[in-house]
């Protein structure tokens, strides 16, 4: 009987983490991005390495506009003009700094889209995870939910021929209904290209808000670091939505 009692509590238990699984992908179907959506984006990214004297840091805002005719982006007149001075000073002087540049550069299509729709961000995400841990907490004194799981990285043959190991996991908490408040996934990675070997870790984090039937990244923060061919790099972008 104790027997049969066991395999009873393990086969719940696995019941309770595919549930889990289930209940936030089914929560992530409900926003599927079609509703018109205007917002200001601010995007900031700091790098610094082992050969620069001083660290580079730059930010940029621009306007976005996504709908039944697609992605729109508006880049304000002072915006263009700064970033125009800057390179045209770094033609005369390689050592100024291009702080607006460096900050246009992260800011692509897929990005935008990625902050837009954050609920096919983490579908995607969840394409290959196991869910680990599944418990009630509260958020801002109200029932919440927070689940974390592994998440099984793949590789191209090319890839895999040169990483040694490969780690990621991420952290999803939720209201009540299950829709995503947050995030947090973290990954290392390590690599070896002949006699050089690599390493590179991330860690980014997600406050989620809704704006009709998306769900939109409000805050991101992407923070790398690693190590190679004998120098250290770090870097981080923050990028903040501005719903309109």
């Amino acid at each position: 009987m104790k027997r049969w009692i066991v395999v009873a509590v393990l086969f719940a238990a696995g019941n309770v983490r595919a549930d889990g699984l289930a209940d936030l992908r089914a929560a992530l179907a409900k926003f599927p991005a079609q509703s018109p959506v205007r917002a200001a984006v601010t995007l900031e990214k700091h790098q610094e390495n082992d050969e620069t004297k001083t660290p580079e840091h730059g930010k940029a805002s621009i306007e976005v506009e996504a709908g039944a005719e697609g992605l729109r982006v508006l880049y304000a007149n002072d915006v263009i003009a700064r970033a125009q001075a800057e390179a045209r000073a770094e033609e005369a002087d390689p050592e100024k700094k291009t702080p607006t540049v460096i900050a246009l550069r992260d800011i692509d299509a897929m990005n935008l889209v990625a902050s837009l729709d954050a609920a096919s961000v983490l579908a995607r995400r969840l394409t290959n995870a196991t869910l680990q841990k599944d418990q009630r907490i509260a958020v801002g004194g109200r029932p919440a939910r927070q689940m974390t799981f592994a998440i099984q990285v793949k590789l191209s043959k090319a890839d895999a021929k040169h990483v040694k190991s490969a780690e990621m996991s991420l952290v999803v908490t939720t209201d009540a209904e299950n829709v995503p408040l947050g995030a947090e996934l973290r990954s290392a990675v390590k690599a070896k290209f002949l006699l050089m070997t690599f390493e590179q870790k991330s860690h980014e984090t997600w406050a989620f808000g809704r704006a009709g039937d998306r769900l939109v990244a409000v805050q991101h923060r992407n923070e790398q670091s690693g190590s190679g061919m004998g120098q250290n790099f770090s870097q981080w972008t923050a990028t903040t939505v501005a719903l309109r």
